[in-house]
């Protein structure tokens, strides 16, 4: 039997409203499967919506490594070690012009001058042209050489200021040990980075590769 919640009338099971006062009764059967079923629904609906987020997230988070790791200048990794650690927190380092010397297609400088100088400017004529390099010890502890220039503003000095290398001219700064950049008008132009070698107490750059060097812009 129904009961009328109104007026307390029992009714017929299959009556839908109530005799004395009219009142639509509730069907508890066929609401409760109506619930059901529109919930099963509704949980169907939103799972394909959540794994479509989910991928994009995923797809994001993926972009931005990847994009990240191909900021990270690939010769790096391959340059050779040739100090202790180094912390640079709260130093300021300048410049420090040295003389290369040239022998059997090799740019060569004293490891030791890099060691106690920190950041070194050196040049190289070839063919009519000179070009400007540079060696600077990482906080690793690894010897970067490279050509000295930042392309877009054309300065061919730099100076170390904490963890980071920067240019003379527009204030560019780029993390010292990845060259990626950090804030500055040239963020994708660091010094560009020349291979080079340990031998004999010295660090061997070869002629050719610089030779061959053109700028980025």
């Amino acid at each position: 039997m129904k009961i009328c919640p109104k007026c307390q009338t029992k009714n017929q099971d299959e009556s839908n409203f109530c005799k004395k006062c009219g009142l639509k009764l509730l069907n508890h059967g066929a609401d409760d499967k109506r619930e059901k079923v529109l919930g099963g629904r509704k949980k169907s609906f939103l799972i394909p919506i959540f794994l479509t987020i989910l991928t994009i997230l995923v797809i994001g988070i993926g972009y931005w490594i990847l994009s990240t790791e191909s900021k990270t200048n690939p010769k790096l990794p391959t340059q050779p070690k040739i100090s202790e650690r180094i912390d640079y927190s709260g130093q300021t380092i300048k410049m420090t012009d040295i003389q290369a010397k040239v022998d059997k297609g090799n740019i060569f400088i004293p490891v030791d001058s890099v060691i106690k100088n920190r950041l070194v400017r050196f040049e190289y004529e070839g063919n009519g042209v000179k070009y400007p390099l540079l060696a600077y010890l990482t906080p690793s502890g690894k010897v970067v050489t490279a050509i000295s220039m930042c392309e877009p503003c054309r300065s061919t000095r730099f100076h170390i200021n904490g963890n980071k290398l920067v240019c003379n001219a527009c204030y560019t700064e780029w993390n010292i040990e990845s060259l990626k950049g950090i804030q500055g008008g040239c963020l994708d132009y660091p010094p560009d980075v020349i291979p080079s070698k340990i031998e004999k107490g010295n660090i061997l750059i070869d002629e050719k590769v610089v030779l061959q060097w053109k700028p980025r812009v």
